[in-house]
């Protein structure tokens, strides 16, 4: 058995073993437009309903050569049975400067004999054994998230539809601020395969300058460079395989970032029903060249929402479809992120649903929009079917994440939605608190990051649009709180907002479908009120000939979801002002208005793939932090094509607090 060193340049590709014809791709189907009720029945032929959007799934009959017909079983790629460490992965642990978590998958369906991670500050020898920390047996899900865990233990989950079992390591590496560590994961086989890595944990007290990345809607890659050798969706692509690669080598000269944001939408899991198993390996292989070295912290998006065997809360059940609890049970099973200390009202602890950690003058705080979203987290398959596992899955199943942590009611006094009722939202309550404590003197926090999926703010007419759920939710809180950057993938493209800071209290759009809402009827051409942000005054200055925004006076929004998803470009312009056009999620049950996007300030050019990077500059004292905002664009690439990744940005902006 052999060793996997993640080298930045390995070619994580396809198994040669697997002949020509079995490696089919999928073909690129475009959005259908259109809107579903919740809950409402749907028409026949097999499309899956995702958030709203009409979008053909990749079925297991397109991957495996089209053995599925109508009525038929859909199968299930094969996973391998060997048990080598692969799939690793690095996140913070609850204090980025003391703890790093190292985890790890078994290829497929057969589990470690006896996994081990060893760590030190020098290469690991024989000579050199490090500190050993051995995981424990692993549990299923359900049993894992009826307690509180700390960085140390292994997870097994089994996927509804494909019935495949999957087997999930993590351990705690106590470590020191500012250093360097080696690393080595064993599977504890005879003879045993290794995994090496190494990583650079984050300073501690202190002022110290530092980068991070990010970007949404990473997907797979194509056949030919991914581990099931399948093109495992319709959204990979062998772009996702050159952002990766941009991560560890950003075009800059100014070298990998400390730790990477990923804005959800990791595998589309959810559009290879039946095959999501092996979706989530092409990914999580494809990003071990960069995320085996330095942490990725990924949110949750609603691709990640998957069919399965269980009701919402994860027990299982005959009668509805989530594929472990809230449908996230392959994202839960396979990231170990910092406690966020909730416990849901179904008994599950929340943790790696939502969290926060600090690094420097920074707070950083990841969301899941789905609890919030009025598109809605939806999917489903239109007709009767059923899988490799014999679970059956009637047509017109819709499932919704809204609201899964708790009740939202109405706030009449500003037009939101605040936490309410016997169980108030308890992620929405956990942000107001963490917002409250970050700006608390003394706190050490000078600039807080927001990051998500969905979008708040987004002209992007082609994709999935602006959702004012978010708005009502959480913008009133980012104003109160003061919250610098938010960031969303979700648009398959790049924009930017202005600073904003409170909203145009007013009727500012224009409905395009008869809807109800608050038990008023609003027709076609009525106006509406979507809480569109307000543009901060005298905000937005230049200082050595670059653009900089004091973010005490507005947030901004950024939408980085080019990771390698199929682009999702397009726009529309209002003849009457000249502004791009933003559709609206007006209710949980349609996108039924559009507003002129007054808050919108830049977009892209039409090559919508790239990567964001970001310098923290501490200055040398309290209250000068600024964090300079890259993005750099990319072209998309085809099956087996190459990208040349750029030098100068697209787009380079430096925020800060009144410090310019």
């Amino acid at each position: 058995m052999g060793d996997q060193d993640f080298s930045r340049n390995q070619h994580d590709g396809a198994d040669s073993n697997v002949p020509d014809h079995e490696r089919h791709g999928v073909s690129r189907r475009g959005f259908i437009g259109g809107t579903i009720a919740a809950g409402a029945a749907l028409g026949a032929g097999g499309v899956v309903v995702q958030s709203g959007f009409f979008r053909q799934p990749a079925s297991a009959a397109t991957v495996n050569a089209g053995t599925a017909t109508a009525g038929s079983t859909v199968p299930s790629l094969p996973l391998p049975t060997t048990t080598e460490p692969e799939q690793v992965r690095l996140t913070w642990g609850a204090d980025p400067s003391s703890e790093v978590i190292v985890s790890w998958s078994a290829p497929g369906t057969v589990k470690q004999p006896a996994p081990e991670l060893a760590y030190s500050t020098k290469p690991i020898t024989r000579e050199n054994p490090g500190t050993l920390v051995r995981p424990p047996e692993p549990v299923p899900l359900q049993e894992f998230m009826s307690a509180q865990h700390g960085g140390t233990g292994a997870v097994s989950f089994t996927d509804g539809p494909s019935g495949q079992t999957t087997y999930h390591y993590r351990a705690a590496a106590r470590v020191r601020p500012g250093t360097t560590y080696y690393y080595r994961i064993s599977d504890g086989a005879t003879p045993p395969s290794y995994a090496h890595g190494s990583f650079t944990t984050a300073p501690g007290e202190g002022r110290f300058p530092y980068r991070f990345s990010a970007f949404g809607d990473l997907g797979t890659p194509d056949a030919d460079r991914s581990a099931s050798g399948h093109s495992i969706t319709d959204e990979s692509s062998d772009t996702s395989y050159y952002t990766v690669e941009a991560i560890e080598n950003p075009g800059d000269g100014g070298g990998p970032p400390l730790f990477h944001l990923m804005l959800g939408d990791l595998c589309y899991g959810n559009l290879a029903p039946g095959n999501a198993p092996n979706a989530w390996r092409d990914y999580a292989v494809n990003v071990a060249r960069s995320a085996a070295y330095r942490p990725w912290m990924p949110a949750i998006g609603n691709h990640e929402n998957e069919l399965g065997a269980t009701a919402r809360d994860g027990k299982p059940s005959t009668t509805e479809y989530w594929n472990g609890p809230y449908g996230n049970g392959h994202y839960l099973s396979r990231f170990a992120l910092p406690p966020n200390g909730r416990r849901n009202y179904d008994g599950n602890w929340l943790q790696g649903s939502f969290y926060s950690f600090a690094v420097g003058t920074v707070l950083f705080i990841s969301l899941d929009a789905d609890d919030v979203t009025f598109q809605g987290d939806q999917i489903s398959e239109t007709s009767t079917t059923t899988y490799a596992s014999g679970l059956t899955i009637p047509g017109g199943t819709v499932n919704t994440g809204y609201a899964y942590t708790g009740t939202l009611t109405e706030n009449d006094g500003d037009y939101s939605l605040v936490p309410g009722g016997r169980q108030p939202n308890q992620q929405t309550v956990w942000l107001s608190e963490q917002l409250s404590r970050a700006r608390r003197p003394g706190s050490g926090v000078e600039m807080i990051v927001v990051f998500m999926h969905q979008c708040p703010l987004s002209s992007n007419t082609s994709g999935n649009g602006t959702d004012l759920g978010i708005r009502r939710t959480w913008l009133p809180l980012f104003d109160a709180y003061q919250v610098d950057l938010v960031l969303s993938g979700h648009e398959h493209v790049f924009e930017r907002s202005h600073p904003v800071r409170g909203y145009d209290n007013g009727s500012y759009a224009t409905v395009t479908t008869e809807f109800t809402s608050d038990g008023t009827t609003y027709p076609v051409g009525s106006k509406f009120n979507t809480r569109r942000p307000t543009v901060a005054p005298g905000a937005t200055g230049t200082a050595g000939g670059r653009e900089v925004v004091d973010t005490s006076k507005g947030t901004v929004y950024y939408i980085l979801g080019g990771g390698g998803a199929i682009s999702t470009y397009g726009y529309t312009t209002d003849p009457e002002t000249g502004l791009r056009k933003a559709n609206v999620w007006t209710t949980p049950n349609g996108r039924d208005a559009w507003e002129d996007a007054t808050w919108s300030a830049e977009k892209d050019g039409g090559d919508s793939h790239g990567y964001a990077i970001f310098d923290v500059d501490p200055g040398s004292g309290p209250g000068e932090t600024t964090i300079t905002v890259k993005w750099f664009q990319m072209k998309a690439v085809p099956e087996g094509g190459t990208a040349t990744l750029p030098t100068t940005p697209y787009s380079e902006v430096t925020y800060g607090r009144g410090s310019f």
